[in-house]
């Protein structure tokens, strides 16, 4: 109960970190912002460019490899770690495996905010429906069917690779994290949920919120494990 109690105080201290974040506004903020919001707006140019690509390329592979994607950007798998991961570190006192566990659900938490809010405030309409990705329901807390900026999928698999690349200090582990999260975002513009602009926005967010979690914790515990660490640990847990 101890460190239940701990991990919520830290949980809500984490969201005030958050919202506490500052932009320094200088030349290069200013280029890297303006940079980002002519890309963005690019995205939208190109949205129904995209969508024309991705509905020509439907194969069994592309069926099989985008379904992957899918399930990786759906809420169990996040779940699913977020307890074996944290109560795994609860059983055996382990302060990294819980602490990673955590920032797992803190991500997903602080993300899944943001979106839903945004989701529901803009009412972007799904691409399938066939409005066009200009047609917007603003104030939309009914349908699906105009829910779609920003993905939410993609928001999951990004906060979850974001967080979990930052278990190990190995970039191929990195690497890895992302691809599966890639996938998920691919994947939503070819099963015709979102638009190209949908899922860069949805990216975008936990992405964001996962670096600066990763940072907060770093100030924390000594940083990243190594895959060698690890596998010591696991073998200390099973003895």
């Amino acid at each position: 109960m101890k460190y239940i109690i701990e991990d919520i105080k830290h949980l809500l201290s984490d969201s005030i970190s958050l919202t506490k974040i500052s932009v320094k506004l200088n030349s290069k903020t200013f280029f890297v912002g303006t940079a980002f919001f002519i890309a963005y707006a690019f995205a939208f140019i190109f949205d129904q460019t995209i969508r024309d690509f991705f509905s020509k390329i439907h194969t069994n592979y592309f069926d099989i490899l985008f379904n992957i994607g899918h399930l990786y950007g759906k809420l169990y798998l996040t779940i699913i770690f977020f307890l074996t991961l944290y109560f795994t570190g609860l059983i055996f006192r382990n302060d990294t495996i819980r602490k990673n566990g955590l920032r797992i659900f803190e991500a997903f938490i602080f993300s899944g905010i943001i979106v839903t809010i945004l989701k529901s405030l803009i009412g972007r309409w799904r691409p399938y429906t066939g409005n066009g990705n200009l047609a917007f329901t603003p104030l939309n807390f009914g349908s699906n069917d105009h829910l779609s900026l920003p993905s939410g999928d993609v928001a999951i698999a990004f906060a979850f690779s974001t967080i979990a690349a930052g278990f190990f200090d190995n970039r191929y582990w990195k690497v890895l994290c992302y691809l599966f999260a890639v996938l998920t975002l691919l994947g939503r513009i070819y099963h015709d949920q979102h638009w190209l602009s949908d899922v860069i926005l949805g990216a975008f967010i936990p992405t964001i919120i996962g670096i600066k979690l990763n940072r907060l914790s770093k100030n924390e515990m000594s940083g990243a494990l190594s895959v060698k660490e690890t596998i010591k640990i696991i073998k200390e847990v099973q003895l």
